[in-house]
C-alpha cells in the first residue's frame, strides 16, 4: 500500500468512515471524497426541528413497517445527474402517507423530513461513537507531525506527503457534522437516543 493510501486509510478510519469505496483496489480517487460528502446532505437543525423530528419518527417507522420491501428514507441519497433522489422511487402509496406525516409536523414536504433525519443521524453517529469534532483535527496534526520527522523522506517528499494529509483533512471535514447541529444533538441525546433503539 502507497504512502498516500496510507494516509487516507487512517484518517478515513479515524472518522468511522467507510474504507471500502474510496480505497478500492489499492487506489484512491479524491473524487469518491467530493462524491460522498455531496450525498452526506445536512441542514443546519433548530430545537423545534428535533423536535418535531422526534415526534415524527414513531409515525414514519409505523408506515414503513407496512411497506416491508422498502426502507424509511433516514438519509437521502445522492442526486446523481438529475433532481431526483431515491425518495422518488418510493411506492406512491409510501411516499403519500409519510408525506402527510412530515407536513403534519411542521416539515415542508419528504425532502425536508429526509434532511433533518440525515443531519440528525449523522451527528447522533459520531457522539455514538464517542467521537468528538476535533477528532480529524488531531489525526491530520498527528500525520503531518509524523512526515515531517520522517528521517527516511527528503524535504520534497515531506512537502508532498503533508500537502496530500491536508487535502485530504479537508475533503473529510466535510463528512463531518456541522459543529451547531452535533452540539444540539449531544444537548438533546435524551430525546434522540430512544428513538434510535439506542439507550
Amino acid at each position: 500500500m502507497s504512502r498516500f493510501l496510507l494516509l487516507a486509510a487512517l484518517l478515513l478510519f479515524s472518522l468511522g468512515a467507510p474504507l471500502a469505496p474510496a480505497l478500492a483496489a489499492d487506489e484512491f480517487d479524491p473524487a469518491v471524497l467530493d462524491k460522498m460528502a455531496e450525498e452526506a446532505h445536512q441542514v443546519p437543525l433548530t430545537e423545534d426541528m428535533m423536535n418535531r423530528f422526534v415526534a415524527s419518527y414513531p409515525e414514519m417507522r409505523a408506515i414503513g413497517a407496512k411497506f416491508p420491501a422498502t426502507q424509511t428514507p433516514d438519509e437521502p441519497s445522492g442526486k446523481g445527474d438529475s433532481d431526483k433522489s431515491d425518495l422518488d422511487a418510493l411506492p406512491p402509496e409510501k411516499r403519500e402517507a409519510m408525506t402527510a406525516v412530515a407536513t403534519k409536523h411542521g416539515f415542508k414536504d419528504l425532502e425536508e423530513w429526509s434532511a433533518v433525519a440525515s443531519s440528525v443521524v449523522m451527528s447522533y453517529a459520531y457522539l455514538r461513537e464517542g467521537k468528538g469534532l476535533d477528532e480529524l483535527d488531531k489525526m491530520v496534526n498527528q500525520l503531518v507531525a509524523q512526515a515531517e520527522n520522517d528521517t527516511k523522506l527528503t524535504v520534497e517528499q515531506k512537502q508532498k506527503t503533508i500537502a496530500q494529509v491536508r487535502e485530504l483533512g479537508a475533503k473529510l471535514a466535510r463528512l463531518q457534522p456541522l459543529p451547531q447541529n452535533y452540539e444540539l444533538v449531544e444537548k438533546m441525546i435524551g430525546k434522540v437516543a430512544p428513538i434510535m433503539k439506542i439507550q
